[in-house]
Order: structure tokens, then C-alpha cells, then sequence
């Protein structure tokens, strides 16, 4: 596999910083055999050398050679040949090995020009070689792995394996065409995926390293890419046939850290698909590759592109339990209170927790006829403002309630005894003044008493009324327990008000529009 050569004299990295990487070219050309005039059946000899500056794979002063022996890639050619004399088969997946070790390379392989063959040939090329494939040059199997396994802190000689590149397609002109010895045959290299550099200090030891997104996949178990396409500078390349995707993966040392107060002490290297996220990411430490403690991040604007590094820097002290986070990327902050651990913001997913969109009802009559699930926000569809969603977040009917997929996975929408397990533990008469926000910038004067010392900081988002009708923002929050009054369609819900200190449990036909707070399972 590839090699990485450390360079001293790394500068200072920013927080989530995204340095590209210098351009990559492994050229392959066609070396002067002899000088017959028409060389239609010569050996096609490939090299990689050095054109401005390029190497195989630039981590910002990590370089990654190629190893002899070792490192292999496929060639394809509509024209080339296999056989000396210029016949045989056309090139699939022509292996090429590496003869030495460095950032340039002559290579071993077997292809030939082609008798006869006068009009251009077009190569393709990717690494790292898959010898069990035999196919097109348009279904070329690839994957990456959620599971990635690093030697130690500081080494990076694992992302060799990892790195799948995929070479520009180049057209030469043929020796048969022009009766000369071919022109040389460039193909610079393309990283297909993302580098991420974790930078971490603290105390303790470091097992594993964890990144969950809030949307793209970043791993998958297998796939195919089309070696034919050029895709734009940094827009990343197409997939097809993907199974196995997940928006979650593991570095795992194989030799525990000792963290240090020093970031640049211990980094931690995963590779990653390109793509945008919306939302905030979560990155993971686990001191015994079991446990975690977790920090939120913003993912970079643009997303992670490919062919890039991006270096996050991280404290280790700064990491807690994980908070939520939903199908859209919202990531929900948790206040324990008891020994409960709740959502610190109301719920605004569009989307169940199977990944299945929740229908977006903003018509009142159809509001007022729905036996399902449906979202919407305060005087959504009339003159509301989406500001609103942020800051109260979104109602959903007692029916989006009813399916149990509403909260991200490992929540729930709390029971009617866990909203009253809750409002006991805070005494039943003060409890609202110790989970509402405290001040009148959302709550309508006086809210006297309102301390939220629990951090809860419950908000007057106000309700939607069966026949669609919004009422009471700023001055009534509501939300839905998962518990049923008597019977369908009623189920039980709790109130708070800006005038009172308390907080009122009630009930309500399940077609109200009433907010969301999540309970950890």
C-alpha cells in the first residue's frame, strides 16, 4: 500500500480549516522503444514522474509515495492491445505495478499499440488495483470502509489503502497513425475521497475516534464509479449501485493515545465520501472504543470536498453525553434534569426518524381532515415566517405522535407519567417557572417568577387548532405526551403560560398542532 512521508514544519491549522490538496499527476508515458516507423505492436511502457510538483496523494506536507511492488493500478483501452504482435484483446483492467519506491515511478505492466490501429487511443486508469474484477471501465467496484484502523497516533499509513484515485482520461495519438513513436501519456491522478485531521488534547487515553453527519453518507460497503467521467474541480464524483451507505464513521488505534495539552500531539487520520451536510456535525471520543463522550461542530460551508484536508482541532474537556440529532442534521442540545436527560429546544424534524419525509400540511380544510401525520409552524401557509421554526421549532399533529418514529433515534416523545415524573420533581406548583425561559423576549409580560434554572428553556410556540387556526405565541407552549386519553383520538399534553408559575396538563383531539420536546430512551 502507499506510504506516507511525514515533513516537518507543519504550520498552525485553523478549527475545521479546509487546505487543498496540490494537485495530483502520475503521468504514464509511452517510452521510445525503437524507431521502426510504425510501432503499431511496441510495448506500451508506463512510468509516473513529477509534472509541476504533483505527487500521488499531498496532505499538506504528508506526502504519499508509491511503494514497490506493492502499489498496483488498472489501465483500460478501447484500442490498446494484449498480445506482442498488436492483436489479442483489447486492455481491461491491465495491471501495473510500481518498480520504485517515491512520489515517481516506473511501472511493470503488459500492453501494446495494436497492429494496424491508425485513430487515437483514449486510456483510463484507477487505484488501487482490484485484481478480482474483470468488467468495464464504467462499473468499477468501490468502497470505503466506517470502520477504518490506525496504527498509532500521528501515523497516517493507513489512508494509502484508502485513497482511491481515479486517473483523467487522456486520448494519444497512436505510432500507427502518425508513423512516429508515440507521444508520452499523461494521466494525472484524482483523489475520489476526503482526508479529515483530528487534532486532539486533553487528558486521558484516546482509542477511537468517532464522526457522525447530519446527512450525506460518509462510508459505504460497496459501489461501482464510471473511470469515464471528469467531474469539475472539487464537485465529486458519481456512484452508482452504492449499498451499506451510513452517515457515521471509526478510527480505531491500535495502540491508545496519551493525550497531551498540546494539540498537534496526537492526530488521528480518517477518510471520508465528499459531500455537503446540513447541520452540525458530532465527533466522538472513546478511551476504550466502547464508551463516547461527544462535541458538535459545524460542518464546512460548501461541505467537505474532495481531494481536500480539513483539520479540526479538539479539546477533549470540551466533550459531553451526545446530544440529539435529527434526519435534517439538527443537532438539539440535552439538559438533565432528575435523572432525566431531555431535548434543551423544541423539535423541528421534517423527517421520521426511518428517514421518511412527514407531510408539510399548510391548507387549513386539510389540516382539519387528517387522520395522519403532518408538521407544520406557527401561521405556516398564511403570513408566518419560517424565523418562526427556528426559534420555536415545528407542531406536529398527535398522529405524527402515534407512529413512535417523531424523535431521532434514541428518544421518544415522553409518556404522560414521564411529563408528570418530571413536573413532581420540580414541584407541581413551580415547576413551570423552572422550565420557562426567563424575561419577556419571548414570553409575553409579566412571566413573573420564570427562572429556567433547569435550562430547559421552554417557549410560548402556541398551538394549531383543529380547523387550522394558530393561536397563543408568545404567550402558551404545548406539548404532546405520547399517552392517548380514554381513547383515540385524544391524547394527553402539557401546558404552560406566560401568567401562571405551574404547569397544567390537559388533553386535546390529535389534530391540534402542538410542539415537541424529546426524552433520551
Amino acid at each position: 500500500m502507499k506510504k506516507i512521508i511525514n515533513y516537518s514544519g507543519i504550520p498552525a491549522l485553523i478549527l475545521i480549516a479546509a487546505l487543498a490538496f496540490m494537485p495530483i499527476s502520475c503521468s504514464k508515458e509511452a517510452v521510445n522503444g525503437n524507431t521502426l516507423p510504425d510501432n503499431s505492436s511496441q510495448l506500451i511502457k508506463v512510468s509516473g514522474e513529477d509534472v509541476s510538483v504533483a505527487t500521488k496523494t499531498t496532505l499538506n506536507l504528508l506526502v504519499t509515495s508509491w511503494v514497490a511492488s506493492n502499489d498496483k493500478v488498472g489501465i483500460y483501452s478501447d484500442l490498446a492491445r494484449t498480445a506482442s504482435s498488436g492483436g489479442g484483446t483489447v486492455i481491461v483492467n491491465a495491471q501495473f505495478t510500481a518498480v520504485s519506491t517515491g512520489v515517481s515511478s516506473n511501472f511493470t505492466g503488459t500492453m501494446f499499440w495494436g497492429t494496424g490501429i491508425t485513430t487515437n487511443h483514449t486510456f483510463y486508469a484507477y487505484y488501487p488495483y482490484n485484481i478480482g474484477y474483470s468488467g468495464a471501465s464504467n462499473a468499477v467496484p468501490i468502497t470505503l470502509s466506517d470502520n477504518q484502523t490506525q496504527l498509532e497516533a500521528n501515523s497516517n499509513a493507513h489512508i494509502g489503502a484508502l485513497d482511491f484515485m481515479v486517473a483523467t482520461p487522456v486520448t494519444v495519438t497512436s505510432p500507427g497513425n502518425t508513423n512516429q513513436v508515440a507521444n508520452e501519456v499523461h494521466l494525472n491522478y484524482n483523489h475520489v475521497f476526503t482526508v479529515l485531521e483530528f487534532q486532539i488534547k486533553g487528558s486521558g487515553q484516546l482509542k477511537a475516534v468517532k464522526l457522525v453527519v447530519p446527512t450525506n453518507p460518509i462510508a459505504f460497503s460497496s459501489g461501482t464509479i464510471n473511470l469515464n467521467q471528469t467531474p469539475a474541480t472539487n464537485a465529486a464524483y458519481t456512484f452508482a449501485s452504492q449499498t451499506g451507505t451510513t452517515t457515521q464513521a471509526v478510527v480505531t488505534l491500535t495502540s491508545a493515545a496519551t493525550l497531551t495539552a498540546t494539540n498537534a500531539d496526537t492526530k488521528v487520520y480518517m477518510v471520508i465520501n465528499p459531500g455537503t451536510q446540513t447541520g452540525n456535525c458530532l465527533i466522538g471520543l472513546s478511551s476504550d472504543g466502547t464508551t463516547w463522550t461527544y462535541i458538535s461542530k459545524a460542518a464546512p460551508e460548501g461541505g467537505f470536498l474532495r481531494g481536500k484536508k480539513y483539520v479540526v482541532t479538539i479539546d477533549k474537556a470540551d466533550a459531553g453525553a451526545a446530544p440529539a440529532i435529527d434526519p435534517d442534521g439538527n443537532v438539539f442540545g440535552i439538559v438533565t434534569i432528575g435523572t432525566q436527560v431531555w431535548m434543551a429546544s423544541n423539535l423541528k424534524t421534517t423527517k421520521y426518524n426511518d428517514g421518511t419525509d412527514i407531510p408539510n400540511v399548510t391548507v387549513n380544510a386539510t389540516w382539519t381532515g387528517l387522520t395522519t401525520g403532518a408538521y407544520c409552524w406557527y401561521n405556516s401557509g398564511t403570513e408566518g415566517s419560517p424565523v418562526y421554526i427556528n426559534t420555536y421549532g415545528r407542531l406536529y399533529n398527535g398522529y405524527a405522535v402515534k407512529t413512535a418514529k417523531l424523535c431521532p433515534t434514541g428518544w421518544h416523545v415522553p409518556t404522560d407519567v414521564e411529563w408528570t415524573n418530571l413536573t413532581n420533581y420540580l414541584s407541581e406548583n413551580l415547576a413551570g417557572n423552572k422550565l420557562k425561559e426567563a424575561g419577556t423576549s419571548h414570553w409575553a409580560a409579566p412571566n413573573t417568577g420564570a427562572t429556567n434554572e433547569t435550562g430547559f428553556t421552554a417557549l410560548p410556540g402556541g398551538y394549531r387548532f383543529t380547523n387550522g387556526t394558530f393561536y397563543d405565541i408568545g404567550t402558551n407552549g404545548n406539548w404532546w405526551s405520547s399517552t392517548e386519553y380514554a381513547a383515540s383520538p385524544i391524547a394527553w399534553y402539557r401546558d404552560m403560560s406566560y401568567g401562571a408559575s405551574n404547569v397544567s396538563r390537559s388533553n386535546a383531539n390529535e389534530t391540534y398542532g402542538h410542539s415537541v420536546r424529546c426524552l433520551r430512551d
